[in-house]
């Protein structure tokens, strides 16, 4: 029999205090105890990390993380034992930037790291953390007082290089990765708000698709990447546009990820993790992380990638509809769609980022803004460092079609058409010049919507923009008069 797993636990964000954990770590042990879990239950640890110094970077956590590790555990790592690592919120890239860290990019293929569980994960980042340098300081879920941690809120941001950069890298590890030497990586998240801790000034606390912090889009593991290119010119022929070449869909899958019914972010109700109480009553939270623990080969760990699917689609149904209980003479109904996010990085032919375009999404025959289905669009955020990386979040429902909607006897909404494919237009600046850049365009299609757009989850897009060198640049002259070219013509585009 194989030695108990040691079980560890990494916090999120912001957090001064264990008590951030809750009952959850005491409910496990007895849950462990109960059904004859393999788990170290004596020693079952606790982490504190900081994360509200300014200076502290998500990177200094994974690199403080692993002499945390090997300060406690060293010798029972070398003698073969392995983690099991619950993480919450911010604590999930922590320990993933970890295992890239020390295990992945040295080309290691066994780690200690048996079972990564992330609640509520910010995969991708977070809508929030762009406000973290202005008002997110005023927002009580997140913040108490000490420093708003700006190190950590730069990886947390959408778009992010630090976060794009794992993510791509996933992209290449994941099949080596994933396995009973490597690691097993599970998901669990909520799309449930809490309506008392709601922020009105801040609409992202409330958002569609998300626990009120973390987009389930961006906690998802299972995400897609593609490369869009643009041609080059052809010299002495105009063109307003030139086109996008769509490159081969990268993706990462079966990754398990479960929706956990009624489970928001944070807070002592219905938060993922601090909603937990050690008693016998069934939880959402508990119940996941124990089928996580369970797996032991690779066979059960692709079947409970079909399970959590399930049991996501049932809970889509379920809190497809909701009445919103609040003071009032009104009564408030949403209806809870799947949501998608896309995450654009503009780059230009010479790797170098394109920071000031018009981005615009296009539909129908005529590759018209116009064509696309009204209420698809639900938000749209520029990374604050690094402006050539743009994140448009949407109703998945909206673009790829929806059938009707019931509840109970009533129709809450009549069933919606799929959109007539998906295209996009680049307009870059400048336009003109000794160096500049052509509007591209991705032609409207089926394929693009489905490559683009998929439910629960993200793709990332990386457009590359031909940079157009015109001949004027450098030019050579057999004249030995003094002549003046400040004012010379830019000239036809070069080739190369």
């Amino acid at each position: 029999m194989s030695e108990p797993l040691i079980v560890v636990f990494v916090h999120g964000w912001s957090v001064r205090n264990t008590e951030t954990y809750g009952q959850l770590p005491q409910r496990l042990k007895a849950e462990a105890a109960r059904d004859g879990l393999a788990l170290d239950v004596h020693n079952l640890w606790l982490s504190k990390y900081i994360s509200f110094h300014n200076e502290v970077r998500l990177e200094d956590i994974a690199r403080a993380f692993e002499a945390a590790l090997t300060r406690e555990f060293g010798a029972l790592l070398a003698a073969g034992r392995r983690l099991a690592v619950i993480t919450h919120s911010t604590g999930g890239p922590v320990v993933r930037e970890w295992l890239h860290r020390y295990y992945l990019r040295r080309g290691r293929k066994s780690t200690p790291l048996s079972h990564l569980i992330m609640l509520a994960p910010a995969n991708f980042g977070s809508a929030l953390a762009q406000l973290g340098k202005t008002r997110i300081a005023r927002l009580k879920t997140w913040f108490e007082g000490v420093e708003p941690g700006l190190g950590v809120l730069d990886w947390l941001e959408l778009g992010s290089p630090e976060s794009w950069n794992l993510n791509l890298e996933w992209l290449d590890f994941a099949d080596k990765a994933i396995g009973m030497r490597g690691v097993l990586p599970f998901v669990i998240t909520g799309q449930t708000i809490d309506r008392k801790i709601y922020d009105h000034v801040n609409a992202y606390t409330g958002e569609q698709g998300s626990d009120g912090v973390v987009r389930v889009a961006a906690a998802n593991l299972n995400y897609r990447y593609v490369q869009l290119t643009q041609q080059a010119p052809k010299r002495n022929t105009a063109a307003d546009y030139l086109p996008l070449r769509a490159g081969k869909v990268r993706e990462t899958g079966g990754v398990p990820w479960v929706l956990a019914a009624g489970r928001s972010h944070s807070g002592d109700d219905i938060g993922i993790m601090r909603s937990v109480r050690n008693n016998r009553q069934a939880h959402p939270t508990v119940n996941a992380i124990l089928q996580c623990l369970r797996v032991t080969q690779l066979s059960e760990y692709r079947k409970l990638a079909e399970t959590f699917a399930r049991t996501s689609a049932e809970v889509m149904a379920a809190e497809r509809v909701e009445t919103v209980d609040l003071p009032g003479p009104f009564e408030r109904t949403v209806i809870h769609d799947p949501c998608s996010m896309v995450i654009f990085r503009v780059r230009d032919s010479e790797g170098r980022p394109v920071c000031d375009f018009d981005l615009m999404l296009t539909a129908g025959k005529d590759n018209s803004p116009d064509r696309l289905p009204p209420g698809f669009f639900i938000d749209r955020q520029k990374n604050n460092r690094d402006h050539s990386v743009l994140t448009y979040y949407f109703n998945h429902a909206r673009m790829q079609g929806s059938a009707v909607v019931q509840h109970g006897d009533k129709q809450m909404r009549a069933a919606l058409p799929a959109c007539e494919g998906l295209g996009l237009r680049i307009v870059p600046y400048p336009l003109s010049g000794f160096v500049h850049y052509v509007p591209a365009v991705l032609h409207v299609s089926q394929a693009h919507l489905q490559n683009l757009l998929q439910p629960h989850s993200t793709t990332l897009v990386d457009v590359v923009l031909h940079r157009v060198v015109r001949e004027g640049v450098f030019r050579l002259s057999q004249r030995m008069d003094k002549e003046d070219f400040t004012k010379a013509l830019p000239g036809a585009p070069i080739g190369g």
